[in-house]
């Protein structure tokens, strides 16, 4: 992976960990919060998955091997997601169904993307990715020298176009939001944005161009705070109705949520430039949990279910009661996933040293036998 990649990779897997957090914080209203401000500034979360997603997906196909076709790539990337949900749902349904598993609703809540709140939107990044070679190579015959911008503005003029005919005229599945909607509506329209994004390469080299950026990104991004929460979606309800607001994102939403992605983009520049050593080991924890958000997707309603009756002496709002909670909610998953990767690691381990052992032993059993037959 080129040096700049990688460096694109922490600031997107950094972004994906504070994504994540506002997820976190938006679903934890009425437990570790009230009044609707905070929940109102964490509302950028989808979207800038979203649009992370489009330049992650076209970063995994670029790096694609050339043997690999389009085909198998889709596939490979599916199950990646897949395979994790349908563990969930199997999780889910065997707790609150009194520990007991079930196939027919099993195969319905699977089918359904509806057993956790938060499912659905599986359903709509799956229905991204098997779009996505298309998209890729949309995006890829829009670099066009000199000409570019303007193929990549009718590019996204075009997938605005078809996001919006998705939310007035398709149906998905009768689940939520952008769920409803084939390509999640205009979520679709942020994942193409991405996949642009990825395209043009932008990385920022230099420390005082990083510092101007995260000025100015502070500013743009202050501005759209104080509009979203002076506006609360009253532009969005006035053009749309209830089609567009925050899921899937109206006008204000995703222009809040560009503004948040631009913020993330600059200051984590800034700070990689900086060479600072906490500051560069909080970009690599940022990361780190960054690359175990669909774990924590899946898990977190589940376990915002179960920690009051866990932790009753925490009942009230307070500081302590937001940094257990959330804790637990990023903890729990990654701790699951690592066990289970690790588990996995030892079992490849065991499986190897067996294979070298039987290659080994192979020989000594080919000369026994010979000379049995000899004798």
């Amino acid at each position: 992976m080129p040096k700049t990649e990688k460096k694109s990779v922490v600031w997107i897997d950094c972004a994906k960990f504070l994504a994540i957090l506002a997820v976190l914080i938006d679903h934890g209203k009425g437990i570790l919060y009230e009044g609707e401000t905070i929940q109102y500034i964490s509302f950028f979360s989808v979207s800038v998955f979203f649009f992370l997603s489009g330049m992650t997906t076209w970063y995994s196909l670029g790096r694609k091997k050339a043997e690999e076709t389009f085909v198998r790539w889709t596939a490979r990337r599916l199950w990646r997601i897949i395979a994790p949900y349908l563990v969930a749902v199997a999780v889910c349904q065997f707790l609150k169904s009194g520990f007991t598993l079930s196939l027919g609703p099993y195969i319905l809540w699977a089918l359904n993307f509806n057993l956790e709140g938060q499912f659905y939107f599986v359903l709509i990044y799956l229905q991204l990715i098997a779009a996505a070679p298309v998209l890729y190579l949309l995006t890829v015959f829009c670099r066009r020298g000199r000409f570019s911008f303007l193929w990549r503005s009718g590019y996204l003029a075009a997938a605005l176009a078809l996001s919006l005919f998705c939310v007035k005229h398709s149906t998905a599945l009768q689940t939520y939001g952008g769920g409803n909607y084939l390509l999640g509506g205009t979520y679709l329209f942020l994942f193409v944005m991405g996949m642009i994004a990825a395209d043009m390469q932008i990385v920022i080299r230099y420390r005082s161009r990083a510092f101007f950026c995260a000025a100015v990104a502070t500013v743009i991004y202050a501005a759209a705070l104080v509009f979203l929460l002076k506006d609360r979606l009253a532009l969005d309800e006035a053009l749309f109705g209830w089609l567009l607001r925050v899921n899937p994102p109206g006008i204000t939403m995703t222009v809040y949520s560009l503004a948040v992605i631009f913020l993330i983009f600059s200051w984590c520049s800034l700070g990689a430039l900086m060479n600072h050593g906490v500051v560069s080991r909080i970009l690599a924890v940022s990361a780190w949990l960054g690359r175990y958000t669909l774990y924590i997707f899946l898990y977190h309603m589940l376990i915002l279910e179960y920690l009051p009756a866990m932790l009753p002496f925490l009942s009230e709002i307070s500081p302590l009661k937001t940094i257990v909670y959330l804790g637990a909610m990023i903890g729990l998953p990654v701790g699951g996933k690592l066990l289970y990767d690790t588990f996995c690691r030892r079992l490849m381990k065991k499986a190897i040293a067996e294979a070298v052992e039987e290659s080994a032993r192979r020989p000594e059993r080919e000369e026994a036998e010979f000379s049995r037959r000899s004798g």
